[in-house]
């Protein structure tokens, strides 16, 4: 389907044979280390170990032989630092040592016990926060080039670092770093992420893009249209003053709308600049038009059952997912949840809009603000908390092959191209803004990433590092 450009004939198991037979030597000692990060708490919403862990990954990185500082923003601290190898070609490893936090009931252990458990269908994992998203695969990865060096052999690539502590708060201080580190960043070969591609039933999926983010935060508080100016008040007082809460609520109602069982956004403008897809994507879509089963996804999320798109299935579905964007309510905050009887003088409710190309976030949320003053609700405050476009990566591009090449080689099963993940994050700074390609994608199998016993399988981390180690090579 694409061009080879690999430097060697030689198939890739081969070249690296002694560099895998030492990440097999080392496995032992590479499950201890994951676990060490994940007991180092990172919450970047609580600011909870934050400076901990990234001392912790610049010691880490500088015990490989690389220069690595660490950079102070106005919020949380960016490590970046340089192993020179003295290759010919240069990658950006981007990740991020923050994580969510673990408030979530269910768990199994505690969440930052990182703790072993032989898990039902998967068998030996690792069970913590942060363990998929992202530590096992920032640990993985100096996992990996340790394991290289130790074989005797050089990294074959120049390597930067670039882990940030901010991607589960938005990214705030990436775009100024980037900018500001860009005559470096933009002589890299690509930037390259990592992650756990394989799914419970096997296949390897690797993504060409990521859907940007538009994350609002909508508060409606008592004012000229009615409801509490200055306080809460008993409830009693509900039966003539009006309520904030209800007043989002309704507000949120005119937002989406049920048609022929399916639910749809009703925002004028909200998907104007959506794009068809590009006659590559077309070429990937219909390679998956047989392998496709969107109940392994839904199987994978709890036994999710989906509804939104009524009667779709297969491919049909997967092409709904990846080529419309979502409206998401987060959540509803107001007054009491237990105990109490109020009327509450404010009401907030947070959305996430996940984005496709060609959508640009204020186009978006120009539309949500006029839709809201359309439909009578001028008085809520709609605030702008994430925001950035989506991003997308080609087969085309060399370093996206070297990353397909080298999984197809490496994978234990089949393997398959999305042109997109329904995730998001903030690759448009390397794809758009530099102008380098993004290579994304990875061997072993993690999940339950933002939930209760979020894992990956210890033989998982195995294959995750066999596969990065492939990249390196094949790039």
């Amino acid at each position: 389907m694409t061009e080879s450009h690999g430097p060697s004939a030689q198939p890739l198991t081969r070249q690296i044979a002694r560099q895998l037979a030492q990440i097999d030597r080392d496995f032992d000692r590479h499950v201890c280390e994951v676990q060490r990060f994940i007991r180092q708490p990172s919450v970047s919403a609580d600011d909870w170990g934050i400076q901990e862990m990234a001392l912790l990954l610049a010691d880490k990185i500088r015990s490989l032989g690389a220069e690595c500082s660490i950079v102070e923003t106005d919020k949380h601290p960016i490590v970046y630092g340089r192993l020179d190898t003295g290759a010919d070609k240069t990658i950006v490893f981007y990740e991020l040592y923050d994580v969510q936090p673990a408030r979530e009931s269910g768990w199994i252990v505690p969440p930052f016990d990182a703790e072993v458990v032989d898990l039902p269908g998967h068998g030996p994992s690792i069970v913590g926060r942060g363990a998929a998203n992202s530590k096992g695969c920032v640990v993985g990865f100096l996992n990996t080039l340790e394991a290289i060096q130790r074989s005797g052999h050089k990294v074959p690539v120049n390597v930067i670092f670039v882990v940030e502590g901010e991607e589960e708060i938005g990214s705030p201080s990436l775009p100024g770093f980037i900018r500001e580190h860009a005559a470096e960043l933009k002589s890299a070969e690509c930037f390259y992420q990592p992650y756990f591609g394989e799914n419970a039933s096997g296949t390897t999926i690797v993504y060409l893009g990521i859907k940007g983010m538009a994350c609002l935060e909508l508060t409606c508080e008592g004012g000229d249209w009615g409801g509490p100016r200055e306080r809460d008040v008993h409830a009693m007082h509900s039966a003539w003053i009006g309520s904030p809460a209800w007043r989002l609520v309704q507000a949120l109602a005119t937002m989406k709308r049920m048609k022929d069982a399916s639910e749809v956004t009703v925002i004028p403008d909200f998907a104007r600049s959506v794009r068809t897809p590009t006659p590559e994507e077309a070429g990937l879509l219909s390679e998956l038009e047989e392998s496709f089963d969107e109940a392994v996804v839904l199987r994978e999320q709890g036994g999710a059952k989906c509804f939104k798109w009524a009667g779709l299935s297969g491919v049909e579905l997967l092409k709904k997912y990846l080529y419309e964007p979502s409206l998401n309510l987060n959540g509803i905050a107001s007054g009491y949840s237990s105990a109490g009887t109020i009327l509450p003088r404010q009401a907030r409710a947070r959305l996430d809009i996940r984005l496709v190309p060609d959508m640009e976030p204020n186009q978006v949320v120009d539309a949500v603000r006029k839709h809201l003053c359309d439909q009578g609700y001028p008085d809520i405050k709609v605030d702008v908390l994430q925001a950035y476009p989506p991003s997308q990566s080609s087969l085309d591009q060399r370093p996206v092959d070297a990353l397909v090449r080298s999984v197809r080689e490496l994978a234990p099963g089949p393997v398959r191209v999305w042109p997109r993940s329904a995730g998001v994050a903030p690759h448009y700074l390397f794809t758009k803004e530099l102008g380098v390609p993004m290579a994304c994608g990875g061997l072993g199998h993690g999940s339950k990433s933002h939930s209760a016993n979020e894992y990956i399988t210890v033989e998982g981390l195995r294959r995750h590092e066999r596969g990065i180690c492939g990249f390196l090579y094949a790039l």
